[in-house]
């Protein structure tokens, strides 16, 4: 960095501190480096993370970066797949604070704001048989602004229903600071009046595109296919007025043009009635016959899978046929909606007969079928390729995937040219899959850059792609994952040297000193997509197959804390190319960010492409750092042969806290949420085990040995002497473990890195239910989830006690259920063990109206970390007080512990099922 350079940066510095706070101001390295990934397989450190909360923060930022020249990339969800989303400069990132929903028109539209996550926008439209139009594969985790600022597609958007074709309203800002908001009238007013010349000069490049028919048909041909390379210059032949033109470049621009704050779409209708279907054909040209007539015959979708991408996900196809799929077969995935179930019957009869009247029949491996759950497992078997890749790909090596588009007519001679492409390169492991419909397919293969000669293949390839994609079929090279830095330096292959011309005038018009996303369309490096490459280095074997696409970021309750799985990973990955002091320096921060604030759950396992529980692997970390340590091992080691009497002294000191608490509060530690009373010792009454003839043995966990309810809470009394109420309704012998004072799951010492010690505690406890269970001849009941979560495995069967009340309980009472909503959380160990299946059939029992705040997953307290670290707590349940309609007064969920920081983040007295069961209940007659 020059003098000038240098002086301007510190400048910028320091106007920035009146504009965001130090906290929202990331420098230290170990940040910076865990920010400096995207989805992609390119990576840049960052010199500054900004993590913004409001607009006007946003528009002072980039007011100020244009007045001392400092470069600026905006980031959403970071699942961007071209490096869109990294930066050597300034990384604008987003609080948790954008998220807000306005459903227009009785969901005929949205107005979305940039943080929105896709699929909760989906979430609340669906009441409304609504959905917005884009449906990318990251739908779970792709934030709005990056949907629309790449024209994100997906399986069943296809063209028509992009981001760009169901745009009604767009709020963005531009490089000078300026925000325009064109569903405000003022708003648009103003902006024509103070960029009137900006305004003349876009109109004027429409002008010139259409003047020249030969460019204006060049514009139209490349459009004819899906299409995200370079700016979308078929918005200076759709529209007229230069206001839309600009709000239509802003799709598919990539952060280049501005910042996108929000945008309203108009949305498409959920079909009513839906159909799947799987059909195996022999060859691709036997496949592709066919697509045409299904377009024709108005179907959904249909999903394009070679011999290969069916052979890596074999186990997933083996419902459906024993078969070995050949290399050179074909599967087409055909999804058909309709309005009722009428039309289904008639459209599915239709295709069923253009695939049999085809000239080599379609082999079904399932027919069409309206069963739920059989099309989520076709699907699952379509979205299981790329992660297929990725599951057994070589260490150090990282997943490319590709997306192109060619002609339909000619789309299996160019399959099958692309698969001898990569064959000739190298690629065997490749697999090719894509959306038929749109010509559009994606090719996967895994790529290492760690020498010379690999990067050059690499560069070989994407040579030989260009040329088999622009040259001989006239397709596209980038059909939905827009331009990024991979693909700019082909962008005069894709579109000539007017095409090219035009983009750079518009993009020096829009930001004349060029410091939005440098590099990412336009770059004039011809290797730039050979710069930056990102290495994935071994770490460490449970997290090693990482892609680092950022799909578990949604999951985990330390994102907005400190760390995410991915960036945790990512953190470690780049560490190992610092110099020896950063690596010192790294290791200290990482301590917190990465293994002490980490809940280890493993709720990111859940979203993992490839299955990856990084709180497995932040376990073992704690195990290896307390094996060297002297006193730990031996402290643990008491615990574990002393457990009553560890019990005991915890039992004091919550009494003790709670006292210091109520009287003495300046002396408790800050953030520590309001302490519960010890819980009582109570037992079942006589009575309460003398009824009828089944029987079940019920084991009380720690927790709910430790941890007590308030009697403003209605839960006066403890929840086993509640469970065995319920159970006496229900003519239920309930019988408590006994000594169940010694006897633990093992969790508390399996989450803090001390393996041997959890698995003698674990051991012990099976061998005690084993024995109280008359070798499983009665169901055993566990109390609290987590430790439900720790003995699934065990020899005796064992019920979580929702699902107990849920199976065995319930039916035998009768049940009046709430008027009012009731509020549920679905603990992490519960999503583990049935994906909260039975947790929420039980609430549905007790409230017709069942609220399950959108943003929380994971709560955070994670089993003593709500005391210890309640930072992570907090920030994790920070949306849930607004998330919870007012008249919703009832909150339930399943663990003790997660009940505690519930209560404290929301207003309301979260308490176990069992309670309102009880009180809603009476013995059947």
């Amino acid at each position: 960095m020059g003098a000038l350079a240098q002086q301007q940066w510190q400048q910028f510095e320091q106007q920035l501190a009146s504009v965001l706070p130090a906290s929202r101001c990331v420098r230290d390295l170990a940040r910076r480096l865990a920010f400096s990934t995207d989805a992609s397989f390119y990576h840049k450190v960052p010199k500054l993370v900004l993590q913004v909360a409001t607009l006007a923060e946003l528009q002072a930022i980039v007011k100020l970066a244009q007045s001392y020249q400092i470069a600026l990339t905006f980031r959403a969800a970071g699942t961007s797949l071209s490096g869109q989303a990294i930066s050597d400069s300034v990384l604008v990132m987003l609080t948790p604070d954008w998220q807000r929903v306005e459903i227009l028109e009785q969901g005929a539209a949205v107005r979305l704001q940039a943080g929105v996550i896709g699929a909760e926008a989906n979430r609340q439209l669906a009441p409304l048989g609504r959905k917005i139009g884009p449906d990318p594969a990251s739908i779970n985790s792709c934030k709005v602004a990056g949907i629309a600022a790449n024209n994100a597609s997906g399986m069943c958007c296809g063209v028509k229903h992009n981001s760009y074709h169901t745009l009604q309203y767009l709020s963005f800002v531009l490089a000078d600071g300026t925000h325009v908001d064109t569903a405000d009238a003022e708003s648009v007013q103003a902006f024509r009046s103070s960029h009137a010349q900006l305004l003349e000069q876009l109109a004027a490049l429409a002008k010139q595109v259409r003047d020249d028919a030969d460019f204006s048909a060049a514009v139209t041909q490349q459009y004819r296919l899906k299409n995200t390379m370079g700016y979308g210059l078929n918005a200076f032949l759709d529209f007229t007025d230069p206001l839309d033109i600009l709000t239509h470049l802003f799709i598919g621009s990539e952060g280049t043009l501005g910042f996108i704050e929000s945008i309203t779409y108009r949305t498409v209708a959920v079909p009513a009635a839906r159909a799947t279907g799987l059909y195996l054909f022999s060859s691709s040209h036997a496949a592709c016959a066919v697509i045409p007539a299904l377009r024709d015959s108005g179907v959904d979708a249909v999903e394009f899978m070679d011999g290969r991408s069916l052979q890596s996900v074999a186990h997933l196809l083996a419902p459906y046929t024993e078969q070995q799929v050949p290399a050179q077969a074909v599967a087409l995935l055909i999804d058909i909606g309709r309005a009722n179930e009428a039309e289904l019957q008639q459209a599915t009869t239709a295709i069923g007969a253009i695939l049999a009247a085809a000239k080599v029949a379609a082999q079904p491996l399932c027919a069409f079928s309206q069963d739920a759950e059989r099309s989520a497992a076709l699907w699952n078997i379509r979205k299981g390729l790329f992660p297929a890749v990725g599951a057994v790909r070589a260490s150090g090596t990282t997943v490319v995937i590709e997306d192109v588009a060619f002609p339909l007519e000619q789309l299996a001679d160019a399959v099958v040219d692309l698969q001898q492409l990569l064959l000739e390169h190298g690629y065997s492991e490749a697999i090719i899959f894509g959306h038929a419909l749109d010509g559009n397919v994606h090719f996967v293969f895994t790529q290492s850059f760690n020498t010379e000669a690999e990067v050059q293949r690499y560069a070989d390839f994407m040579a030989a792609v260009n040329h088999l994609v622009t040259e001989r079929y006239r397709g596209t090279l980038k059909a939905e994952h827009g331009t990024g830095r991979n693909m700019a330096p082909y962008l005069y292959a894709q579109w000539g040297g007017k095409g090219l011309a035009l983009m750079q005038r518009l993009k020096q018009l829009l930001d004349p000193q060029g410091i939005l996303n440098p590099g990412v369309i336009l770059n004039d490096d011809p290797l730039a997509h050979l710069q930056d490459l990102k290495q994935l280095p071994a770490i460490a074997e449970p997290v090693d197959a990482c892609i680092e696409c950022g799909f578990c970021e949604p999951q985990c309750p330390s994102l907005n804390y400190t760390l995410s799985p991915r960036q945790r990973i990512a953190l470690l990955r780049r560490t190992q190319q610092r110099s020896a002091s950063e690596r010192a320096q790294i290791e200290r921060d990482f301590q917190h960010l990465g293994i002490d604030s980490c809940a280890a759950t493993g709720l990111c396992a859940t979203a993992c492409p490839v299955g990856i529980n990084t709180g497995e692997w932040v376990q073992q970390l704690r195990a290896e750092q307390q094996a060297q340590r002297t006193l730990a091992p031996a402290v643990a080691k008491w615990t574990q042969a002393h457990l009553g009497s560890s019990l005991a002294i915890a039992r004091f000191a919550l009494g003790a806290g709670r006292q210091l608490q109520r009287f003495a509060p300046a002396l408790m530690p800050q953030g520590l949420p309001q302490l519960p009373p010890v819980a009582a010792g109570e037992k079942p009454s006589e009575n309460s085990r003398a009824l009828g003839t089944d029987k079940a043995i019920y084991f009380t966990t720690c927790p709910n040995r430790l941890f007590g309810y308030n009697s403003e809470q209605g839960s006066a009394r403890s929840l086993p002497a509640t469970v065995a109420e319920l159970c006496a309704k229900a003519g239920i012998e309930l019988q408590l473990l006994s000594h169940s004072a010694d006897h633990c799951c093992g969790q508390p010492w399996q989450s803090k890195g001390f393996p041997a010690q959890a698995t003698a505690k674990r051991e012990q406890l099976e061998a005690a239910l084993w024995q109280a269970s008359e070798q499983g001849r009665y169901p055993v009941i566990i109390d609290a989830s987590p430790c439900a979560l720790q003995l699934q495995h065990a020899q005796v069967k064992t019920y979580e006690l929702s699902e107990f009340l849920l199976s065995y309980v319930a039916p035998q009472l009768d049940l009046t259920p709430l008027l009012e909503p009731l509020a549920l959380h679905v603990t992490c160990s519960s999503r583990h063990l049935d994906n909260g299946r039975a947790l929420r059939q039980l609430a549905q029992l007790c409230s017709s109206r069942v609220v399950e705040p959108p943003s929380v997953k994971c709560c955070g307290f994670a089993g003593d970390k709500g005391f210890t670290t309640p930072e992570l707590n907090a920030s994790a349940l920070a949306p849930l007080a607004r998330e919870l309609p007012a008249a919703c007064q009832h909150a339930v969920s399943n663990s003790r512990t997660c009940e505690i920081g519930l209560t404290e983040h929301s207003g309301r007295a979260y308490q176990h099922i069992a309670f309102l069961l009880n009180q809603i209940s009476t013995r059947s007659a």
